[in-house]
């Protein structure tokens, strides 16, 4: 999955930040910038993400923190839950998202462009 190697390569200052939540752990800012590149990426207003997946993007995260944090990004405005997915290994259901906060210029792509700025 692109979107996870891009948001793999986001060193933590280049993470968002989480509003309201100014000391938020790392893996509630990669699981956000997760749900920015998927949306960037799809180039509409909505993506899909099964939970297995989003706990891909940090070591060690389990699925079932991958939702709990999602819960507590959808409460601090990060993105919203536009349709909750099935559960299950195989349902092929994966929730879908709106991501919220704006495009930021901290992009995988843009840091291996060779531009000294």
């Amino acid at each position: 999955m692109a979107a996870l190697e891009n948001v793999a390569k986001l060193s933590p200052d280049q993470l968002p930040e989480i509003p309201g939540k100014p000391n938020a752990p790392e893996s509630w800012r990669r699981l956000a910038a997760l749900h920015g590149e998927l949306s960037r990426l799809r180039g509409k207003p909505t993506h899909f993400l099964a939970y297995r997946d989003a706990a891909r993007v940090f070591d060690g995260m389990s699925h079932q923190e991958a939702h709990a944090i999602t819960g507590a990004l959808e409460t601090l405005g990060v993105i919203k839950i536009v349709r909750k997915g099935k559960a299950g290994l195989n349902s092929g259901e994966a929730a879908e998202f709106r991501y919220l906060l704006p495009e930021t210029d901290n992009t995988a792509e843009e840091e291996d462009s060779g531009l000294d700025l």
